[in-house]
């Protein structure tokens, strides 16, 4: 699709600078991050959320099976004097 768009010089130039591509590329460059990063955002907004159950349970499946430091050990034994 051809467009006539009004763009401030200034701004042009800069970002031609920044990219060093010629105007057109410039723009073409531009659009295409902007629709990129929307559907990221779009992606990551869309996701299911964790419950914190889930998240709970994946991290006790993770740890399972380690031992533990002598911290962990004595903060078990002091949650079981409660």
């Amino acid at each position: 699709m051809r467009a006539s768009l009004d763009i401030d010089d200034r701004l042009l130039s800069e970002a031609e600078r920044i990219t060093g591509l010629p105007a057109e590329a410039t723009v073409k460059e531009a659009l295409q991050r902007l629709v990129d990063s929307h559907r990221q955002h779009s992606e990551f907004s869309n996701a299911p959320q964790a419950t914190f159950e889930a998240l709970a349970a994946e991290f006790r499946a993770l740890v399972a099976g380690r031992t533990h430091t002598p911290s962990e050990e004595l903060m078990r034994e002091g949650r079981s004097e409660r």
